[in-house]
């Protein structure tokens, strides 16, 4: 075949790869009224997978693509190159039947770019679509290494009949502005009630704050909850105890006492009974499942870790799975 011949074949080849890309441009644009961040991604894939079978075209394509596509929103060389990557990345199957259309398409790439497998970038994926999360919020859960440290937790968290299974993480992050491990007790508090909005994200759904150092006359003295919150998911209300230190099994004799006094003085008829969470920075889980056993009240031990500790907490759990 001669030369001419076959830039003839190939150029007829990209018309008609370049009317497909129009068409599905064209005919999802209509749709695109009614759903439109599903029907832009679902037409991404599709012009993606087109550009990923015209491997014999190289660079070219794409360029030539980008100036005849000019005049459609979205038909950027960059754009395009993206479409490539994201085609590649998943599976038909993956974009049709997981959240992956109903994630706006900056998080989606921003997801692909951040995480190193593909198994990670499904997990957080879906994450981001059960918990609603934006673009800025899914980046900071990859930078505090959440997929990692659920694939280094077996158990969420140390807890006993509790309303609700996994209602606290085993470990939180702390990412927040102004905290730090040379805070005190007091400042810490102050600092999560200052990013609260953060902090009410990272308990999870259904929590609302009732108050800091939330005051109980108790007998004739006056008792300090550090942290009060009520959860209308779980409709109880939950004392949560914060210690700058590692977790000690005296610990639990104060949780408990603050559990039964909100039971006692705050509890309605419509209320299931009050859950207790301990906040420690670090816990031995032998040393925790002794100090629960045998109790009867909703309560849990769960660790935090400041961001600039994650890295060699992350190895050291993940070399021991």
């Amino acid at each position: 075949m001669t030369k001419t011949k076959e830039i003839t074949i190939i150029e007829k080849d990209y018309l008609k790869e370049l009317e497909k890309i129009k068409s599905t441009l064209s005919s999802n644009q209509a749709k695109a009224m009614v759903v439109v961040n599903s029907t832009m991604i679902m037409t991404y894939y599709e012009i993606g997978t087109i550009i990923n079978q015209q491997k014999q075209w190289g660079n070219k394509f794409l360029t030539k693509l980008a100036l005849d596509l000019k005049g459609y929103h979205g038909m950027s060389l960059a754009n395009l190159k993206r479409m490539s990557l994201f085609a590649k990345t998943f599976s038909y199957y993956e974009i049709s039947s997981q959240p992956v259309s109903q994630i706006p398409w900056a998080t989606i790439l921003s997801i692909i770019h951040k995480c190193s497998s593909h198994e990670e970038v499904m997990w957080y994926i879906n994450y981001a679509y059960n918990n609603r999360l934006s673009r800025p919020e899914v980046e900071r859960e990859i930078k505090k290494g959440t997929y990692l440290l659920q694939l280094s937790n077996t158990n969420n968290s140390i807890q006993i009949n509790l309303p609700i299974e996994n209602m606290f993480k085993d470990t939180y992050i702390i990412d927040y502005p102004g905290i730090s491990k040379n805070n005190n007790e007091y400042e810490f508090k102050n600092k999560l009630l200052e990013n609260i909005v953060v902090f009410l994200k990272d308990l999870g759904e259904g929590f609302a704050l009732v108050g800091k150092e939330y005051e109980l006359n108790i007998g004739d003295s006056i008792r300090r909850i550090d942290l009060l919150f009520y959860n209308f998911k779980v409709h109880s209300f939950v004392v949560i105890e914060v210690k700058l230190t590692k977790f000690e099994p005296e610990n639990i004799g104060q949780l408990i006492f603050y559990v039964n006094a909100v039971d006692t003085f705050l509890k309605d008829n419509i209320d299931n009974p009050t859950i207790g969470l301990l906040l420690c920075h670090d816990a031995d889980n032998i040393i925790c499942k002794i100090s629960l056993q045998g109790l009867s009240q909703p309560l849990a031990i769960s660790k935090y870790k400041f961001i600039e500790e994650l890295p060699e907490y992350l190895e050291r759990k993940l070399n021991g799975i």
